[in-house]
């Protein structure tokens, strides 16, 4: 394990949540209920995050929970909590965040006092990596689970977790209360691991705590159980322990003995803190090569001033600086005491290194004990939502009427004599060149694959919607005599679809909000509704199962719209065969390359042979009902921006018009560049991003992937 120290410019505009407060009061009141849709975990999936407090001023605590599920208790009241907090110590607290999700993927967070709520959400897990279950408490205060009596100083407590037998990895809460003096707690497994290390000294902590600040500490608890599924939890000093289980993981996630990494050994005697504000620990993590999530414990110390730390992937930048939400994944403020601590979980970038930041001086002590693979947490860039102030872009840039329903001015096709694709740049015969863009939205869920059709596409736009992917298929020199599954529209196809030059539209339907937004832009002349509620040409594939059979014949569609007069094909991107990228654009090979979407696992290959590049997805080659598998001669990645949906909360809504990064591959090499739209109407525009030249895609087939920014 490597460490490096660096300094971050800029670092002092970075945002953290404990910026200062605003004029009225934006707090959830005492007793009330934040609820925070999560589109990534619809079906129930366990969400993982940050949960930090602000303006705290009382006693009290937060309790997470699957929002349809009801807050959790035992007859007696709520028996679980999230993080607990003091604000006669200090307004801002905070802690991981590891709940289940309600199947609409909405969780909720009551707090007993009026605090304001910040929650960072930037991973999930599946039921293959993490299974949630009804909290399970030990406490020894109440004789719960346990004799009734305080932990003495040096003693140890053993809690039996029947679901982690066979040395599962434990999910839960620790907190301890009673403390008077400072100390800390270790968790291990009881038969298989210690909580020393080989000269005897601490391995790790778990809990870091201080009676003279207050008596309350709690941090998210992730440890290994033994065979026999017991975990047990060593104390320093005499303290009343509150464990809460709630969750244990089946696969995906590795846990190994635990490895620190320690500033304060670096100081030479100095009672300086080794880092200064805006510096960045750098930690190699062997075990995690590929982008895996790295799991530890993050701890400050000699700390004198109130700051936060903000964990990353090193090569995917400081979030913040990069387009990206602000985050940060420990609070502290050396105020009120130097040693502060929480969960560390954070995704590696591809070389498995993560890099820590600290916008004020401390030592950092980082213990790092698990990895986790897409399998057991998928990560993503962070989404936040904040009680202080707004904190997202508008879902469009077109100008809405009252009731918030965007308001295209109105379109007047384009045309131009030509004898080239617009989609691929390559030579065809007039009509077909006079054709429309048939945009059809085609599922990527697991039962509805192999596609139809999507082999022949010209270009394919993949999108994030809820925990899944949904293609975007273009269609103009084929037409295919099925494409599907089709699947339902969302509010981001809808600036995708405006620089079309009034396209073909091709969908099975939509909410209520998404078909106001549709018949406005169709209203408009943007496109050509033709919805399988209210369009002919679509059919039921018998072989398999609704709502993932509705197919659509391509050149049905495209002769019975010709009644509505769509708009000829137009280029969404420059083409050119023969670009040839100079030297300064650093250029560098590709013959292998994964990109990051939700909920499936997409890597591309460079065919020399051939010269494209084949997709795989979920381990395996990508092959369509036809046998072919899905190839591209471009595949561009672009960082959008994802905001909730304004008609549904629950749905991704990707920011397409704007600017942004994105990486194009061409030829068997990729190239850092910047994408720009200056309206819902304009085709993208990409130019490298030291030069700013304009960087053009080769002819052919192009795979654009919308993908989480930050």
């Amino acid at each position: 394990m490597f460490i490096t120290v660096a300094a971050v410019v800029g670092a002092a505009t970075t945002m953290a949540p404990n910026s200062p407060v605003v004029a009225v009061d934006t707090r959830v009141p005492a007793g009330q209920v934040l609820r925070v849709p999560v589109p990534d975990a619809i079906g129930g999936k366990t969400v993982i995050g940050q949960l930090t407090v602000d303006n705290a001023t009382t006693q009290g605590y937060v309790t997470a929970y699957a929002c349809d599920d009801g807050i959790p208790s035992d007859g007696g009241g709520i028996n679980k909590s999230d993080l607990n907090y003091d604000g006669a110590v200090t307004k801002v607290w905070s802690n991981r965040l590891i709940v289940q999700a309600d199947d609409d993927g909405d969780i909720c967070l009551y707090t007993l006092g009026s605090v304001d709520m910040i929650v960072d959400v930037n991973g999930v897990s599946f039921d293959t990596g993490i299974t949630s279950f009804p909290n399970q408490r030990t406490d020894t205060r109440t004789g719960v689970n346990t004799p009734k009596q305080r932990l003495a100083a040096g003693g140890t407590l053993r809690v039996p977790v029947p679901q982690a037998v066979g040395a599962k990895t434990v999910i839960g809460q620790l907190t301890i209360v009673g403390a008077a003096d400072p100390g800390y707690v270790t968790a291990f497994g009881c038969d298989t691991e210690s909580k020393s290390g080989p000269g005897g000294e601490l391995a790790k902590s778990d809990l870091n705590f201080d009676g003279r600040q207050g008596p309350a500490r709690s941090n998210r608890l992730i440890v290994q159980a033994d065979d026999d599924g017991d975990i047990c939890l060593f104390s320093t000093r005499q303290i009343d322990v509150i464990v809460d289980v709630n969750g244990v993981t089946d696969d995906g996630i590795t846990s190994f003995p635990n490895r620190r990494i320690d500033t304060r050994t670096n100081t030479g005697g100095s009672i300086a803190p080794s880092l200064t504000a805006g510096q960045v620990l750098r930690i190699a993590v062997p075990e995690s090569v590929g982008a895996q999530t790295v799991i530890g414990q993050l701890t400050v110390d000699r700390t004198s001033a109130a700051g936060f730390v903000t964990a990353f992937g090193c090569d995917d930048g400081l979030p913040g600086e990069v387009g990206g939400d602000p985050k940060s994944d420990l609070n502290y403020d050396g105020a009120v005491a130097p040693v502060w601590s929480n969960r560390l979980i954070v995704q590696a970038d591809r070389d498995g290194d993560i890099c820590l930041f600290t916008s004020a001086a401390a030592d950092l002590v980082v213990d790092i004990n698990g990895v986790a693979s897409d399998i057991g947490i998928f990560s993503f860039g962070n989404q936040r939502t904040d009680t202080r102030s707004g904190t997202r872009p508008p879902a469009t840039t077109v100008p809405a009427d009252a009731a918030g329903v965007p308001v295209w001015p109105p379109l007047t096709p384009t045309s131009a004599p030509t004898s080239v694709a617009a989609l691929t740049g390559r030579s065809v015969d007039v009509a077909t060149a006079n054709r429309p863009i048939l945009a059809v939205k085609i599922d990527n869920f697991r039962r509805a694959r192999p596609q139809f059709g999507l082999d022949r596409a010209d270009a394919i736009i993949e999108e994030n919607v809820e925990g899944v992917t949904r293609f975007i298929a273009l269609y103009q020199t084929h037409l295919p005599g099925q494409v599907g599954p089709v699947r339902s529209a969302r509010t981001g196809d809808l600036d995708l679809l405006a620089g079309m030059n009034r396209p073909v539209f091709g969908y099975s339907g939509a909410n209520a909000g998404v078909t106001t937004w549709i018949r406005s832009a169709a209203s408009s002349g943007v496109l050509v509704d033709f919805s399988a509620l209210s369009s002919p040409c679509y059919v039921r594939e018998p072989d398999r199962p609704a709502p993932h059979n509705l197919l659509l014949d391509a050149s049905c569609a495209t002769s019975v719209a010709a009644a509505s007069a769509p708009g000829q094909a137009r280029a969404l991107w420059t083409i050119d065969g023969a670009w040839t990228p100079p030297a300064a654009l650093g250029a560098t090979p590709d013959t292998t390359f994964g990109v990051r979407m939700d909920g499936v696992r997409v890597e591309w290959t460079w065919d020399p042979a051939t010269g494209v590049y084949v997709r795989s997805q979920d381990g395996a080659a990508h092959i369509a009902a036809s046998g072919a598998r899905i190839s591209a001669r471009n595949v561009v990645e672009i960082a959008a921006t994802h905001v909730p949906s304004p008609v549904d909360a629950r749905s991704p809504n990707p920011i397409t018009v704007g600017s942004g990064t994105a990486i194009i591959h061409r030829a068997g090499a990729a190239f850092n560049a910047r994408w720009s739209r200056a309206t819902a109407l304009d085709p993208f525009v990409f130019r490298d991003a030291a030069t700013g030249n304009i960087v053009a895609l080769d002819t052919g087939t192009t795979f654009i992937h919308l993908t989480r920014a930050g």
